[in-house]
């Protein structure tokens, strides 16, 4: 499935908040939309596409999306249960960190896509996504697996799956958080 479908679908239903997106902001060669269950109770949120998220035209299809679907698995729900998107669609240059003008150019897409849903747990994936959703000054690895309470739904914020491809010791913590954000 090369996601193409769901691409044209995603880019359809939330046209009118793209459109507004500034077009240095918006390349749909490096676009990729979100992708799970509209009713889902759990929402999942990355920092960007990679580069094979921007070749298969889905999100967390890499190596770390290997490790998010695992553990997923393990705690007893499939990819297809749960929403998963990036805080910003079009992958930045060079795989760096997104510049805070990007973030705020999608992030009304990701405040419709959360309406939309209208999940009871958000799962943010590394530091970007948590600093856009809780306001703390904390270090993921401080506060990764704790609850914030943000009125319609909850925050947990936890490793990137990538990270634990890197620093393997934050992988059974990462397991753990899924399984929280899971059963909560």
């Amino acid at each position: 499935n090369c996601g193409c479908t769901n691409n044209m679908n995603f880019r359809t239903r939330y046209s009118d908040i793209i459109e507004e997106i500034p077009d240095q902001q918006r390349d749909f060669e490096r676009f990729v939309p979100a992708e799970g269950d509209e009713d889902a109770s759990l929402f999942i949120i990355g920092e960007a596409p990679g580069a094979t998220e921007v070749e298969r035209g889905r999100p967390f299809v890499g190596r770390g999306g290997n490790i998010l679907v695992d553990a997923l698995n393990a705690a007893g729900v499939t990819r297809r249960s749960v929403y998963i998107t990036n805080l910003v669609k079009v992958r930045p240059e060079d795989n760096r960190d997104p510049y805070r003008a990007e973030i705020d150019a999608w992030t009304p897409l990701l405040h419709a896509e959360i309406q939309t849903v209208s999940p009871d747990v958000i799962l943010t994936l590394g530091r970007i996504p948590m600093n856009e959703m809780i306001e703390t000054d904390a270090r993921i690895s401080d506060i990764h697996g704790e609850r914030f309470d943000e009125g319609r739904y909850c925050v947990l914020p936890t490793f990137h799956p990538a990270a634990t491809l890197y620093d393997r010791s934050r992988l059974d913590p990462f397991r753990k958080d899924i399984t929280e954000a899971v059963r909560w």
